[in-house]
């Protein structure tokens, strides 16, 4: 099994840093390990990322939040793959230089489910996952994913609970109502969201998706029961926002809590 190789990209994110004698070495910040794992009933293969990240240091989740870099999977380079995504599991909330942000900290696996072209015959996945690394300092990441895949492999545990880790649903945890209002915001649209369920932990966000637009995460507030959300959808991709598809997540130091659409449904 090939371990990674690691390039930092030149370049750091535009917040406030303090004064460092000498650039933080990616190598001291994150330790990464490829579990190739299993291959499914319908023939993909569930592989793992593992990624082992230095005290004080996080990692964004598929959506980083206010503030942080989108995580790109790039296997492009891969042969005898139709297509590879990211299983996430349920991230974190966390506070950083005042922003609300959303990923992992510590340990953490990434299932990887890879989907051969050519059904039966091996797997040659080569990979970029671009990432950040946080701390006081942001540093985006090219960590290179290299792994044969071929056979049936193996069950793993760490992988196995990984996917256990998912989000639970907001109806379960109590949600009670839902409703989403639409308004111009200069050359974008504010999508507002109210979910009207009980506090999920101390500090909470709400976060807006809309599959396939890029939304602006904004600061999420709470009046009684009532959690209120924004995010910015530029106003050339508003037009066809389907709100069934609207994807509401409440994240807190407890987990996530997500509902589907910006409506109760039956």
């Amino acid at each position: 099994m090939k371990r990674f190789r690691f390039a930092l990209v030149a370049a750091l994110l535009s917040l406030p840093v303090p004064a460092f004698s000498q650039s933080p070495r990616t190598a001291d910040i994150v330790a990464a390990q490829m579990r190739p794992g299993w291959q499914s009933d319908t023939g993909a293969h569930i592989a793992g990322l593992q990624l082992r990240l230095a005290r004080d240091w996080m990692t964004y989740w598929r959506h980083p939040g206010e503030s942080g870099l989108v995580p790109r999977l790039d296997w492009s380079g891969s042969d005898n793959v139709a297509k590879a995504r990211i299983i996430w599991p349920e991230p974190r909330l966390y506070f950083k230089s005042g922003f609300a942000s959303i990923g992992y900290s510590g340990e953490v696996t990434l299932p990887i489910e890879v989907t051969p072209e050519r059904p039966g015959e091996p797997v040659d996945f080569n990979a970029i996952l671009s990432v950040g690394v946080c701390n006081d300092i942001c540093i985006p990441v090219d960590l290179s994913l290299q792994m044969a895949l071929n056979g049936a492999g193996a069950h793993d545990h760490a992988i196995a609970t990984a996917l256990d880790q998912r989000p639970s649903a907001a109806r379960a945890a109590g949600l009670r109502a839902v409703e989403c209002t639409l308004t111009p915001d200069k050359k974008a649209l504010r999508l507002t969201a109210n979910m009207d369920i009980p506090p999920a932990g101390a500090r909470e966000f709400l976060l807006i998706e809309s599959p396939g637009q890029p939304v602006r995460a904004l600061p999420s507030a709470r009046a009684g029961n009532v959690l209120t959300g924004h995010g910015l959808i530029r106003a050339a991709s508003g037009a066809g926002i389907d709100r069934s598809q609207i994807r509401l997540s409440v994240i807190s130091e407890r987990g996530v809590l997500t509902h589907q659409g910006c409506a109760m449904s039956d």
